[in-house]
Order: C-alpha cells, then structure tokens, then sequence
C-alpha cells in the first residue's frame, strides 16, 4: 500500500513539474526549432546528473519489476508526455518541434527523477527488508555454549523434525550432550543430542528435544544465486550477546578455502562478507533479503580476532548435503584413498635429483587404508633440503585415472570425483620408473582422520 502511495505520489510530482515547466517556457520562450542553450542549461540544472541517471536506472528497473503499482504510474506517466504532445498538433511546424522537445526533455527529466526516487525507495525497502528477516527468522537462531570448554557459538533451526546446524568447532570440545546447551528465543534451555560432525566442512548436526510446533524452521536458499553486492544479513550471538544482527554486502562468491581434513577437497563456492561477524557468530545463518540462509558463517581473517569485515560462510547447498549426510549416517561418506604428501617444485626436484618437475611426494599413508593397501610407500632414505627433511626414495603420485596431480588438493578433489568401491590407478614415479597401481577405494572411515605431517587447521576459525 505504502509502495502504490509513493508512485502515485510521484507521478502526480512529476506530471506536475513537466506541466508547470512547459507552461512557463512555452510563455517565456519564442517558438524555435532548436532550443537556446540558456533553454538547454536550464533543463539541464533542474534534472539530475548523468551520472546519477546512469546509476539510478538499473535500480529503477529492479524496482519497478518488484512493484506492479510503480510500474503502472511509469506507464501512466508516459501516456501522459505522448498525449500532451500529440494536443499541440495542430499548432505551426516551428511550435511542434518545439514541442516535441520539451516533451522529450520532459520524459528525460521524469525518468532522472524516478531513478533518484528509486534509490531512495531502494534504500527504504533493504532496511524495511532487514527488519522483516530479523522478525521472520531470528527466533530459528539458537545460542549455543559449551560449558566445560566456555565456548560460544550459534546454530540454525533448518529442518522440521527440530535439527539444528552449527559449527563442527562449536561443539567439538563438548564431553557429553548435556555439555551443550542450545537456548532458543521464547524457548529458553532447550535439550539437545549430537548427531554427528563433519571436520572437512566444519559443520555440526544438533537435534533438538522439544514439541516441534513450538520450533521456528529457517528457509535455505540457493547459495549459487548470491551475487557481489547484495544484501546479508547476520543474526547470531558474538561474544554471547545473543539475537544481535549485523548488515553488509556479499563481498565476494566463489572463494575456495582447504579443508581441516587432510585427505578431504577444498570448500568451494565459499560466500564472502564485510557483515561484522565475531567470535560467537560461528555456526549462525548468513541470510539474503529475502530471509533465506545463504551460508553457515565459519570463520573471520582478522590481525586481531574481530571483525574487520572479512567474514567467511559455508554455502548453504553444501551446508544441507553435509546436514543430510549427517542425519542419514552419522557422518559424511566420502571414498577414500588415504595418501597425504608435498607437492614438488622444480627447486625440489633439483635437490632431489627427481625426473619430473612436478607431482604428490608421498609423505603419508593411512594404516589399512587403500593407499596401503596398493604398496605405496613413504621411503626411508631422508635427506637434508631447503624445505626440510624429506624422503627421497619416497614415491611420487604424478596422476589418478590419466588426472595430472600436482599437489595434495589435486588429489582431494579426484578422488572426491569417484565412488566409494571405484577402482581407480595410480600413475606413480618409483625409484625413477613410472608405475601403475590400481586399488578399489574404501569408505573414509567416520572417526576423525589426523593428518601427522602438516597443521592443517584454520587460524582465523573462530
């Protein structure tokens, strides 16, 4: 109601200014086929820049594809600049032209004003936007704390059988399930169960022990469809201050960040923001403006530990497979083939006397696993290089089904591409001798797999 309003409002503005402004200069101004520049200037100091037009016009067509009213009155408005014209018909020739002009002058001047209206009214509706969000989903926004470790963090109500997401590193100190407390708005302490954690992802899987009619259910949306620029919204409780909301843009899509699992594939797809989030956000919704959860927030790059507008989401799409996962098994399947290693460069090659510039050193193999199981191996010889002690005799993965493997994240991500029970080969360079071995891959077994070589945590998860 209020939209359809302000359009007529508007309209009625501008139809009126034209009216008034063709009046004046129709009685001030001898009839002429081009308009004096004193005309033009004039014109000109009463409309908006071009700039501002420019800038104004995507925004103006957003607005009026949402807002059937505002469109009408555009359509009305138009109507109106191509009657007027059409009344001065039967004038002379030179007073046609130049009424033709001042129509066209007239519709630019409409326009200018209806893009500067419609930044306005955008402004109006991403803060009435926020405030419905706010209302719509925060009582789906649980405070999560984990008494024995003192961690805070938060979750999100998502599915109707009263499951929650959150943080794998929320939770993971937590000795038992009364160690974690999960409060809800109206709902106060609220018991809840681990179903099960995904180190990979970082995500948890909490269910919640209350009369589901009491619940509030989060809406996913569709991560992919996040554009740089748009509205998100942060409802969670940083440093336990519970229900409190931050607004900022999507600063970036698509970024790519390794995984806390060693043998695990990069996250991709991760949603970038400059929505102030801090220590207690984690496991929260990053939400668009229409209230749907876009991401899980994860972690903050930050010198100090808070928020310097550099906050990072989990996409919803994988959020829910993972969730699903979670609630089907316990845990994330995933195949599995158990190698971990450092990637060569051409300076280690040239240290190690190696015949190829590139490839997987093999640095690790996961007792039983199918990298065992296939006779991979570490080597024993270890010699002194600028990278540290490494194992020259060790083998080198140089490809998996014909795939280049260039570093550890390669490998990942093919093996990630297969299916538990696939048989794959192994391209391996032994003793200076290309191999091939092939092995069936396994099911990565559900306990947290350590990796024993590199450090592969998140510094700024928080």
């Amino acid at each position: 109601m209020l939209c359809h309003v302000n359009a007529i409002a508007l309209s009625f503005f501008i139809v009126s200014v034209f009216d008034n402004f063709r009046k004046e200069h129709m009685e001030q101004h001898t009839p002429a086929a081009h308009p004096t520049e004193d005309f033009m200037e004039e014109v000109a100091a009463k409309a908006l820049t071009m700039r501002e037009v420019r800038r104004g016009f995507p925004a103006l067509r957003a607005h009026l594809q949402e807002c059937p009213e505002c469109n009408s009155a555009v359509q009305e408005l138009l109507q109106l600049a191509h009657e007027a014209g059409h009344r001065e018909g039967h004038v002379e020739e030179t007073e046609i032209r130049h009424t033709v002009v001042m129509t066209a002058l007239a519709a630019i001047m409409a326009v200018a004003l209806l893009a500067g209206g419609a930044l306005f009214w955008q402004r109006q509706t991403a803060d009435a936007a926020v405030a419905r969000v706010y209302q719509a989903v925060s009582p789906a926004v649980a405070n999560i704390q984990v008494t024995s470790a003192g961690v805070t963090g938060s979750g999100v109500v998502f599915d109707q059988d009263g499951y929650l997401l959150t943080n794998y590193h929320v939770v993971r100190d937590a000795q038992s399930d009364e160690d974690i407390v999960v409060e809800l708005p109206g709902l106060d302490m609220v018991p809840s169960e681990l179903v099960g954690l995904d180190i990979a992802t970082d995500l948890a899987v909490l269910k919640l022990n209350v009369p589901l009619e009491r619940l509030t259910v989060a809406e996913f949306g569709n991560s992919e469809a996040a554009a740089v620029g748009d509205l998100a919204i942060v409802i969670g409780n940083p440093f336990g201050l519970s229900r409190s909301l931050t607004v900022g843009r999507i600063s970036a899509v698509q970024r790519r960040f390794m995984s806390n699992d060693m043998y695990a594939p990069d996250i991709k797809g991760v949603l970038q923001t400059d929505a102030a989030i801090n220590p207690g956000n984690s496991g929260g919704p990053l939400l668009n403006a229409r209230g749907q959860v876009i991401g899980i927030n994860t972690r903050i790059e930050s010198p100090s530990g808070g928020s310097v507008g550099l906050g990072f989401a989990t996409p919803s799409n994988i959020a829910l497979d993972v969730a699903r996962e979670i609630i089907a098994h316990g845990y994330v399947r995933r195949p599995f083939l158990g190698a971990g290693g450092r990637a060569i460069d051409d300076a280690l090659a040239r240290e190690l006397e190696l015949p190829v510039g590139e490839g997987l050193l093999v640095e690790e193999i996961h007792g039983g696993s199918p990298a065992d199981e296939a006779g991979l191996v570490t080597g024993v010889e270890a010699v002194q290089t600028t990278y540290g002690e490494v194992k020259k005799d060790a083998d080198i993965i140089l490809a998996v089904e014909g795939q280049p493997v260039r570093r550890q994240s390669d490998l990942n991500q093919l093996i990630a591409e297969q299916e538990i029970g696939d048989t794959i080969t192994l391209e391996v360079l032994r003793d200076g001798e290309r191999v091939a071995l092939e092995t069936p891959l396994s099911e990565r077994p559900s306990e947290p797999v350590h990796c024993q070589v590199h450090d592969r945590r998140q510094k700024f998860s928080f």
